[in-house]
């Protein structure tokens, strides 16, 4: 009785020490610096996506970094405090509700893929490193769809959810990370839906990028040169 009461205070601890990890506003930070507000750039999220097209390549890819490494920081911090892994999942979970609604930035943040992917590579590097490259492929392969991340995060845990339970390797675990990506995918689809009946975008796809087409105005007549008027 006395174990299990000392163990409600360190998973509370877990939990709180991931949603604030998670809650940690790279993109918003990476804007400020830069001078750009990116809750009202682009696609309005707090994510590498909205950086990387709005901000700067460079930048988005040291957001990317950062937003993945707190995912996986959440799930470290949990095994340092020695809970077992399914309550290091829920730390993760933790961590990608903190990027969703950080503390820091008044409850807004991105869409929680790449705190996803962070806490999936703590948790099963291995299975995870067989998904990202499946995903990875399928991405490139879909390379036009708006929807191309959509598929590949899906088909990266469609594959590591078949793998663990063909040969067994950590069924409840990788479900339960199944189970936490389809809550992420749904919703940045909802997110998606609903920006575009409000139709305050163009558009947007999965990950928020957002595509402008360059508009050539052909229909103006270029300038020329005057007639000189006859001098009498």
């Amino acid at each position: 009785m006395l174990e299990g009461s000392l163990a409600i205070p360190t998973v509370i601890a877990a939990v709180a020490a991931g949603y604030l990890l998670g809650a940690m506003p790279f993109a918003h930070l990476a804007g400020r610096v830069n001078g750009v507000d990116v809750f009202s750039t682009g696609n309005t999220l707090a994510g590498t996506a909205n950086v990387f097209w709005n901000v700067g390549h460079r930048t988005g890819a040291l957001v990317f970094v950062g937003d993945l490494a707190k995912g996986a920081a959440a799930v470290l911090v949990a095994g340092l405090l020695d809970v077992s892994p399914p309550l290091m999942l829920v730390a993760g979970g933790a961590a990608v509700v903190g990027h969703w609604k950080s503390v820091f930035t008044s409850f807004r943040g991105g869409d929680g893929m790449a705190p996803l992917m962070g806490v999936t590579l703590a948790l099963v590097p291995g299975l995870a490193g067989l998904g990202v490259l499946v995903g990875v492929a399928t991405i490139v392969s879909m390379w036009r769809s708006s929807l191309r991340s959509t598929w590949g995060i899906c088909a990266c845990f469609l594959v590591m959810l078949g793998l663990s339970q063909y040969y067994h390797i950590e069924r409840d675990l990788i479900s339960g990370l199944f189970a936490l990506a389809s809550i992420v995918l749904l919703r940045s689809l909802f997110i998606r839906r609903r920006r575009s009946h409000l139709g305050g975008m163009s558009e947007v796809d999965s990950q928020g990028l957002e595509f402008e087409d360059e508009i050539l105005d052909v229909t103006s007549e270029p300038d020329l040169p005057q007639p000189i008027s006859e001098c009498r």
